[in-house]
């Protein structure tokens, strides 16, 4: 609650002065009036002249009472104008204390989102360690049961694995978003190709192996200075998210030209309604809020937009033809060697 100051003893004497001299300036300027008349009625100074000017004309009266009435009007705009002064003394007063108050709310509340994220960043470093050592046993577990011709538990524990690899994700995106925040998100760029990060992305999709093995491929060499690590996050959040939303034909076509190489998700899902698609690469935002999927935290997009630009790249939406479409688009490099081969086709199990 914003608290008035009170009125100091210089306030007072402030106010006492406007009063004063607006009386003061009344009296003097009402003065000239009786003045003026005397000397045009008498023509004269003295007190019979002027006593036969006001018994000819006797509105020279109220003449005579100018200087009282303008000395009571200026006592009373000087009384009305302090008390204005010091209305919008209170009232600069209040907004000083009111912009002190919000600045420091706005202080804290920065405070707070920088303890949020790096609490978040810091949470999601020290998950992601144990659930890396689960993930790894899991597929030890699932090889070995396998091995022995256990299919059953092997199943399940390749149901554990991927369950683990979800969340990994998830963390994964977590710490990205809470990294960018606090500024502190690194690049370590190094000479790839997109085709091979591509292939490497939909070999450990988590999803049904059917729709894995659907997943039409179009590729050809296209080698870029980038984070791996990073483009692949770009690529399995690109591919979760056609999975999840899109339609039953999903591909992903990998072109160069023109300085720039370009990874493009596409679906013949329902696409996203226009308004919202740009909003969709917001934080917490899904397109699709009619149809929401179960372990989607709305930050795939948003981060993959967020690495991309770090990369010098970029992250688009369109839709044409009832085709989806998101393309991530990185400077093109060019290859130390000619181990950047062109890919086409499904990809094989």
């Amino acid at each position: 609650m914003t608290v008035v100051k009170p009125i100091t003893m210089g306030d007072m004497q402030r106010r006492r002065s406007l009063i004063r001299r607006w009386t003061l300036g009344g009296i003097l300027f009402g003065s000239l009036f009786p003045a003026a008349g005397w000397m045009l009625a008498g023509g004269g100074h003295s007190f019979d002249e002027i006593s036969a000017g006001h018994a000819a004309q006797s509105v020279l009266w109220i003449v005579d009472l100018a200087p009282i009435v303008l000395g009571i009007a200026g006592r009373l705009i000087g009384i009305e104008y302090s008390n204005v002064d010091a209305a919008l003394r209170a009232t600069d007063e209040k907004v000083k204390e009111r912009t002190a108050e919000l600045s420091a709310a706005n202080t804290q509340l920065e405070n707070l989102m920088r303890s949020k994220d790096q609490f978040v960043a810091t949470v999601s470093h020290e998950v992601r360690n144990p659930l890396t050592v689960v993930l790894g046993f899991a597929d030890e577990l699932r090889d070995a049961l396998w091995a022995q011709g256990d299919m059953e538990y092997g199943e399940l524990a390749e149901l554990i694995g991927d369950q683990s690899r979800e969340i990994n994700n998830i963390i994964e995106d977590l710490l990205v978003a809470a990294r960018a925040e606090v500024g502190t998100m690194t690049i370590v760029p190094e000479l790839i190709d997109l085709g091979s990060e591509v292939r490497t992305v939909v070999r450990g999709c988590v999803c049904a192996k059917d729709v894995r093995d659907s997943i039409a491929l179009d590729m050809e060499a296209s080698p870029v200075q980038a984070d791996p690590s990073r483009v692949r996050q770009i690529i399995r959040n690109l591919l979760t998210n056609a999975i999840r939303y899109g339609g039953e034909s999903i591909s992903v076509v990998v072109r160069s030209g023109s300085g720039q190489s370009t990874v493009c998700v596409c679906d013949n899902g329902p696409g996203i309604p226009e308004k919202e698609r740009e909003t969709v690469f917001q934080a917490y935002q899904q397109g699709h809020t009619d149809t929401p999927v179960s372990g989607s935290v709305g930050l795939g997009l948003n981060v993959s937009r967020q690495l991309a630009r770090l990369m010098g790249g970029d992250l688009t939406y369109r839709y044409e033809q009832g085709v989806s479409t998101f393309a991530l688009s990185l400077p093109s490099a060019e290859p130390a060697s000619e181990q950047f081969a062109p890919a086409v086709g499904a990809l094989s199990a």
